[in-house]
C-alpha cells in the first residue's frame, strides 16, 4: 500500500511545539509582576496600611517591575501614588482610566519609566503634582494633554528627550503652574533666552529648574522684552541671572 506523504513527515504526527523564542516570550509575560488585588492587599498589610482599600491615602508601588496600572478602582481615597522606576511604557496603554475614581489624588509620580506620551490624567481634578522625569517624552504633542490639567502647580519634566520649543505654549496654558523643572532636556538650549522667556510666559512661576523666580525678576524680564529703559545695575543683575 502506498504510504501517505504526511506519514513520512514526523512533524505532522504531533501537535506543533512552540519555538524556543516563543516559549521564552510567553514565560517572560507570565513572569512579569502584576498589580493584582491580592498583591495590593498584601503590600498594604506589609506596609501597615489599611486592609480596606478606600481608607488608604498613599500607595508605594515603586521598583516593582510593573508594566501596567490596574486594579486600583477600590483605592478611591488615594492622595499620593508612587509608581516610579517600573516598566511603564505608555500612559494610554496603562489603563490610567482606572485612576478616574481617584478624585482626591493630588500627587502622581511616574518617574524613571518608559512613558512616551502624557494622557488620561485630566480626569484627576485635584492633581497638583506630577513627577514624570526620566521618561521618553520628546515633542510638544507628547505633553499637550497637560493643557487640560488645570490644577497642576508642580511639574517635573526633567531628563526626558524634549526638544520642541512649542512646549512653551502648552505650559503657558496651565494656569496654576508654579514649579517647573526642564533640566536635562535639549529644549532648554533651543528656547531663545530660555529663563527670561519662561518667566515672561508662565505668569505664576515661582521656581524654574534649580533656582527660584523672584518677584523682581518678572518686571526686569518684561523690560528687556519691551525694550523699556532699565538701570545698568539691574541689567547686569538680570543678565547674570538669565545665564
Amino acid at each position: 500500500a502506498k504510504v501517505p506523504h504526511n506519514a513520512l513527515n514526523p512533524l505532522m504526527w504531533q501537535t506543533r511545539k512552540a519555538c524556543p523564542w516563543e516559549t521564552s516570550v510567553q514565560e517572560e509575560k507570565q513572569s512579569e509582576p502584576r498589580m493584582t488585588k491580592k498583591f495590593l492587599k498584601d503590600l498594604c498589610k506589609k506596609n501597615k496600611l489599611y486592609s480596606t482599600p478606600c481608607l488608604n491615602d498613599t500607595l508605594y508601588l515603586h521598583f516593582k517591575g510593573f508594566s501596567k496600572i490596574e486594579n486600583l478602582e477600590e483605592y478611591t481615597g488615594l492622595k499620593c501614588l508612587w509608581l516610579e522606576s517600573n516598566g511603564l511604557q505608555r500612559i494610554e496603554n496603562l489603563d490610567l482610566e482606572n485612576l478616574e475614581p481617584m478624585k482626591k489624588l493630588c500627587t502622581l509620580n511616574v518617574s524613571n519609566n518608559y512613558i512616551q506620551m502624557i494622557e488620561n490624567i485630566s480626569c484627576l481634578p485635584e492633581l497638583s503634582t506630577l513627577q514624570i522625569s526620566h521618561n521618553k517624552l520628546e515633542s510638544a504633542k507628547d505633553v499637550e494633554h497637560l493643557s487640560e490639567c488645570m490644577a497642576i502647580n508642580v511639574l517635573d519634566l526633567s531628563h526626558n528627550l524634549l526638544h520642541d520649543p512649542e512646549i512653551v505654549s502648552v505650559l503657558e496654558a496651565m494656569p496654576e503652574l508654579r514649579v517647573l523643572n526642564l533640566m536635562g532636556n535639549e529644549v532648554v538650549r533651543k528656547i531663545p533666552n530660555y529663563r527670561k522667556t519662561m518667566i515672561i510666559h508662565l505668569k505664576q512661576l515661582t521656581f524654574l529648574d534649580d533656582r527660584p523666580v523672584f518677584p523682581k525678576d518678572r518686571p526686569l524680564c518684561s523690560a528687556l522684552e519691551t525694550d523699556m529703559p532699565i538701570s545698568l545695575f539691574h541689567f547686569q543683575f538680570l543678565a547674570a541671572d538669565m545665564i
